[in-house]
């Protein structure tokens, strides 16, 4: 057996993500993507390029002042990829140089999404590739109805195409130094916005199973209900948690704080004035995320919803239900797992960066770090100044939340052995 067939899936997936940030960081770090008398450290290069390729959107220095043309259409790439994933970039390009997908490339692609391995690879494929190229394309259209008054042509179409690929992959850059703060009360632009980042964390597994439905008659299935019920849940009671919450702001930008806490990163409401109630608000919306297979992060919509029916359902003394369907046991599991070793990694982070970036509030500090791990991009003011050591906490927290902590077990992870069982015993809990 060959050495690429003896790698794990997820060790290449992860592997494969640290070569696109390597190679994202150093043609960042190239005199040509900088503004003219403009000089950008590495460790700040390699931390734009984390954060575009898994799509977050902190960043330690403003790309509108920082970022040639050039640079900026590098981190527009950059951002691209990440959304789509590296499976699927690297089985495209195998498709493209060889004609054909072998086996191993189709299993990690589905690996790379958690599709059911009954789903062809070039469905996936495909699928992936026109709901993203449709979306961003009318985000696109609809953008440049904003910025075209107010640009010349060239920067106009410019502005509408980075800002759609940005939003849909839930990335949250912009070239505006203030995110969406200009345009607050544009409700073409907050709107146009919103969509594209709500449509790119639901997942193509999701669009798969409705055009499945659609042409097929199949049965929609549970996991997009359980998407499109919780996401919409979350969405509304955002909203209007927001609207209660933050003084000053209206219905649109409400709505926008809701969407966007997500795992997108814009914002049209300053984070640094959030009330206490705001904060807490935001780092719950940024925990939960986004969909699997989407290109947003997060715990997922998914988790979060197993977790809390299986507590309720314990409670009252009942299986776990949804839709018709009993929630497995190993979806129970891995749910809790993903949400209490996420819990563990934002706790430790927190801890580390009180101690390396001292000057900062604790509470400043766990919004910054669940906005890095949730891939979000969402700031209180901290990333400009955090430290060379924040900088690599932050780093490791954002490859970690757009790779997956379960994608990173899975790569060192060996078959459970059955040479030997033991006594159960049960351990008295509570």
């Amino acid at each position: 057996m060959s050495n690429r067939k003896k790698l794990q899936p997820g060790l290449k997936l992860a592997l494969g993500f640290m070569l696109l940030i390597a190679i994202g960081a150093l043609l960042l770090y190239l005199p040509i993507s900088h503004q003219d008398g403009v000089d950008v450290k590495f460790i700040d290069a390699l931390f734009v390029s984390t954060s575009a390729i898994c799509v977050t959107g902190l960043t330690p220095v403003d790309i509108s002042q920082t970022l040639s043309v050039f640079g900026s259409t590098v981190l527009m790439l950059l951002i691209q990829i990440g959304g789509l994933g590296y499976a699927v970039v690297a089985v495209l390009i195998i498709r493209l140089a060889s004609g054909r997908i072998d086996a191993f490339s189709g299993n990690l692609l589905r690996d790379s999404w958690g599709a059911d391995h009954r789903v062809g690879t070039k469905r996936i494929l495909t699928v992936a590739l026109s709901i993203t190229g449709i979306f961003e394309f009318i985000g696109a259209i609809s953008l440049f109805t904003v910025f075209s008054p107010h640009y010349p042509l060239g920067r106009a179409i410019y502005l509408s195409v980075f800002h759609s690929v940005s939003a849909f992959n839930n990335a949250g850059f912009d070239l505006f130094s203030d995110s969406m703060m200009k345009w607050n009360d544009n409700p073409v632009a907050l709107i146009t916005i919103a969509l594209l980042i709500a449509l790119g964390g639901l997942g193509f597994i999701l669009y798969n199973d409705i055009i499945e439905h659609v042409r097929n008659k199949k049965k929609i299935t549970v996991h997009t209900k359980i998407v499109l019920s919780t996401t919409i849940f979350l969405i509304a009671a955002g909203t209007v948690l927001f609207r209660i919450v933050l003084p000053g702001i209206d219905w649109k930008n409400a709505f926008f704080q809701s969407v966007t806490t997500r795992t997108a990163g814009y914002f049209s409401y300053d984070q640094t004035m959030l009330t206490p109630a705001g904060v807490a608000l935001t780092i719950i919306l940024m925990f939960i995320g986004a969909s699997p297979g989407s290109t947003g992060g997060g715990v997922k919509t998914t988790s979060f919803f197993t977790a809390v029916k299986a507590s309720f359902s314990l409670l009252l003394g009942r299986n776990p239900k949804a839709f018709k369907r009993e929630i497995s046991s190993d979806s129970i599991m891995k749910a809790f797992f993903v949400i209490i070793i996420s819990v563990l990694l934002v706790a430790l982070a927190t801890l580390l960066l009180t101690i390396t970036d001292p000057q900062f509030t604790s509470d400043k500090l766990l919004y910054e770090v669940v906005s890095a791990y949730a891939t979000v991009g969402l700031t209180m003011g901290v990333t400009p100044s955090v430290s060379f050591a924040g900088k690599i906490i932050l780093i490791l927290m954002m490859f970690l939340g757009r790779v997956g902590f379960m994608t990173i077990i899975s790569a060192f992870a060996r078959k459970r052995s059955e040479s030997a069982r033991y006594i159960e015993e049960k351990v008295i809990i509570g």
